[in-house]
């Protein structure tokens, strides 16, 4: 997969950040608004409550609470990223609250009032529901910049693992399918948010609908493929077999063209590598030993044309700073070449998403 031209170090190359989470909870209907607004003033009361009232296996996922509570707005995003050349970031939906069957649609209005807007934007929808149609519709009206949705599969039947739906067959459904070919009718895409052990559905859907664009969010959250994790993975062996199904699934994935990956989220507590629990985070030489090998593994079995670099921020900067994992992604792939790097880091998800580039 290497190239002839030279390495692109960090910093040299335009980057597109494929999966950003903003959010303002103090200002817009989240999850943790009611708590954010009444206890905002006291971090440390805010903190305590939210250990008292979200469930074990909610706050195992998030790891921390700061991160969770606090605004994530595109100025906070630019602070992380420094100096280094990233043109800008696709945001992916966000816990948005409100209520109505079109008040998903309000999170991509939103986003149009910030001062730096996503490059493209991808919307909650819950397919499944009978409005989803109307609420596609909704999206692509309140933003030119819409792309697509998200809509959160990841289930596990370990009690100690956050589950984002309530349906861990809900890929099978008809109502689900009705609104994955409302979707592909409309020339969108899919985010695909699911656990290693869901990839054997997402393949079947991949298969059953190849028309329809979708991507793989966090290269699919392998459930405690680095350490134990919400009562999984307690023996070497159960994280053997964690990654041999882990591999499995993906490579049946890779058999459909259509299909591409993101790869990020391996910050997320639930891969299972503890950085979160350290008194120091990681450096980017032992995220460069750590996860080097899986993010390679992925692009070798899809192809750099098909794999998106995305930060996952600020979920992953529970473990690392945004830094350290552009820096540490750049050197992973840096015996790739300058080509298929800028594909890696830029191109693959500016076409993905339709993102045109800056002379358009």
């Amino acid at each position: 997969m290497t190239d002839t031209d030279d390495t692109v170090r960090a910093g040299e190359v335009d980057v597109l950040d494929a999966h950003v989470h903003l959010w303002d909870p103090r200002t817009t209907p989240r999850t943790v608004s009611p708590l954010v607004r009444t206890l905002g003033w006291a971090p440390r009361w805010m903190d305590r409550v939210a250990r008292l009232v979200v469930p074990r296996a909610t706050l195992d996922f998030v790891g921390a609470t700061d991160h969770v509570v606090a605004p994530f707005l595109p100025a906070t995003w630019r602070r992380g990223v420094g100096a280094r050349r990233v043109r800008g970031f696709v945001h992916v939906e966000a816990d948005w609250m409100g209520r109505g069957p079109l008040a998903l649609a309000d999170e991509t209005r939103w986003l149009e009032t910030l001062d730096e807007r996503p490059l493209a934007i991808v919307g909650g929808v819950h397919l499944a529901d009978p409005d989803a149609g109307a609420l596609l519709d909704a999206h692509r009206h309140a933003s030119p910049r819409f792309r697509g949705v998200r809509d959160k599969l990841a289930f596990s039947d370990a009690r100690g693992v956050h589950s984002w739906t309530k349906r861990g067959d809900l890929m099978r459904t008809g109502a689900f399918r009705r609104g994955y070919e409302a979707l592909g009718a409309r020339g969108l895409s899919f985010d695909a948010f699911v656990y290693h052990t869901q990839l054997t559905d997402l393949a079947q859907l991949a298969e059953d609908y190849p028309d329809t664009p979708l991507v793989l969010d966090h290269m699919g959250t392998p459930i405690a493929l680095a350490g134990p994790f919400g009562g999984l993975g307690q023996t070497a062996q159960a994280r053997r077999d964690v990654e041999a199904a882990w591999h499995d699934g993906l490579a049946r994935l890779a058999e459909c063209p259509h299909v591409h990956v993101k790869l990020s989220g391996f910050g997320m507590p639930i891969v299972g590598w503890g950085f979160h629990q350290r008194a120091a985070p990681p450096d980017v030489g032992e995220v460069v030993e750590r996860l080097g090998p899986h993010v390679r593994f992925v692009i070798e079995r899809f192809g750099p044309d098909r794999c998106l670099f995305a930060s996952n921020f600020p979920m992953d900067s529970v473990s690392f700073a945004y830094g350290t994992w552009l820096d540490a992604f750049t050197a992973i792939t840096a015996d790739l070449g300058a080509a298929t790097q800028r594909k890696l880091l830029l191109d693959t998800a500016a076409r993905f998403y339709r993102v045109p580039s800056p002379s358009a």
